[in-house]
C-alpha cells in the first residue's frame, strides 16, 4: 500500500495533461502512485509509479470510479488533467488529516501564469465574492476553513469513507460527493496551502457555457436529492427570473421603472467595484463576464427546473 492515489481523468494524455504528470511526479512527498485513466491509449512510462488505465469514452465520474477501485492509497488525490499541483501538494494535505474528523481536504485552484487573457479573466470572475458568493475562497488563497463543498480538480479524502461519483452528473459529481462525506459525519476543510494550478476556459464563450452547465447539474442534484439547505444555489436563478420581469414590467409602471434602474445601478456599480484591477481593460473584462456569469448559472438552474436530465 502506497500513502496516495492520485487519480486524474483526461479523454487523452495531451500537452495539459503532460504538465500535470510532470509536476506530480516532482512532489515533495514520494509515497504516491499516479493512475491516469485516458479513452485510450496505453502509454508507457519510464516511472513506475505512474499507470495508465484506458477507460473508453466515458464521463469522468465513471473514470474517478474506476481510478479508486484499482488505487492502493490510503488517500485518493483527485486532480484535473488540465490542472498541475505545487511541489508541496500531497506534503501539506497530510497534516491535516491527523484530524481524524476530516475527510476531504482541498485548497485553492489557481489560474497558471501561462493562462491567456480569457483565462484570467475567468479567474478573477470566479474568485470575486460577489460573483460566487463563498465557493469564491476555491479560486484564491484564502484562510482554512471547513466548508460544504470542493471542486474535484483539488481534493483529498479519505480511501474509508469516500463514496462513488454519482455517473448521472457531467460537473456536480464532485458537489455530491462532498454532501455524501459530510453526511457521514466528517469534515471537508479548505486549507490554503493545498494548491493546485488549474486551467480556465480558453474563451469567454466557453466559460459562460460552463457556468451554465454547472447551474444545470447542481439544479438536477437538487431535484434528485431535494433538501431545503440546497434551495442557495437557486438565488441566481432568482436574481434572472427577478430581472427579466422588472425590465418587462418597467415599461408599465413610473414606480417599478424607477427602483428597477436604481438596483440595475447599483448591481453595476457593485460589480464593477468589486472586479477592479490595475488594468482598466481587465477591469472592463471582468465586470462584464461577472454579470453574465451570473445570467449563465442561473438560466441552468431554471433550464433544470424544466428539463428532465437525459
Amino acid at each position: 500500500m502506497v500513502k496516495f492515489s492520485v487519480i486524474v481523468p483526461c479523454k487523452k494524455i495531451d500537452k495539459y495533461c503532460e504538465k500535470c504528470i510532470q509536476e506530480v511526479i516532482k512532489q515533495s512527498f514520494d509515497d504516491f502512485e499516479l493512475l491516469v485513466l485516458p479513452d485510450s491509449g496505453n502509454r508507457k512510462f519510464k516511472d513506475k509509479r505512474i499507470k495508465v488505465i484506458e477507460t473508453g469514452k466515458v464521463l469522468p465520474s465513471v473514470k474517478r470510479n474506476l481510478g479508486m477501485k484499482k488505487a492502493r492509497g490510503e488517500f485518493f488525490a483527485f486532480i484535473d488533467s488540465d490542472a498541475y499541483p505545487k511541489r508541496s501538494w500531497l506534503e501539506n494535505s497530510l497534516k491535516y488529516f491527523k484530524n481524524e474528523k476530516i475527510g476531504i481536504v482541498g485548497g485553492p485552484n489557481l489560474t497558471p501564469n501561462e493562462g491567456n487573457f480569457a483565462e484570467h479573466v475567468s479567474g478573477y470572475v470566479l474568485g470575486n465574492f460577489f460573483v460566487s458568493g463563498p465557493a469564491s475562497v476555491r479560486y484564491k488563497i484564502a484562510k482554512n476553513q471547513f466548508v460544504r463543498e470542493l471542486p474535484s480538480c483539488n481534493y483529498i479524502s479519505r480511501k474509508e469513507i469516500s463514496p462513488k461519483f454519482d455517473s448521472d452528473f457531467l460537473t456536480a459529481e464532485d458537489s455530491k460527493f462532498c454532501f455524501d462525506v459530510a453526511e457521514k459525519g466528517y469534515k471537508i476543510l479548505y486549507a490554503g496551502d493545498v494548491i493546485v494550478y488549474h486551467h480556465r476556459r480558453n474563451s469567454f464563450w466557453k466559460h459562460l457555457k460552463q457556468m451554465f452547465i454547472y447551474g444545470r447539474d447542481i439544479g438536477w442534484l437538487t431535484k434528485k436529492e431535494f433538501s431545503s439547505d440546497k434551495l442557495f444555489f437557486m438565488l441566481l436563478s432568482l436574481f434572472s427570473v427577478g430581472f427579466i420581469a422588472g425590465f418587462i414590467a418597467s415599461f408599465f409602471s413610473r414606480f417599478i421603472r424607477f427602483w428597477f434602474f436604481t438596483f440595475v445601478v447599483a448591481y453595476f456599480f457593485v460589480m464593477l467595484f468589486s472586479s477592479l484591477h490595475k488594468n482598466l481593460k481587465t477591469t472592463g473584462f471582468v465586470t462584464m463576464m461577472g454579470i453574465m456569469t451570473h445570467f449563465a448559472y442561473g438560466f441552468g438552474w431554471l433550464y433544470a427546473m424544466f428539463f428532465r436530465q437525459k
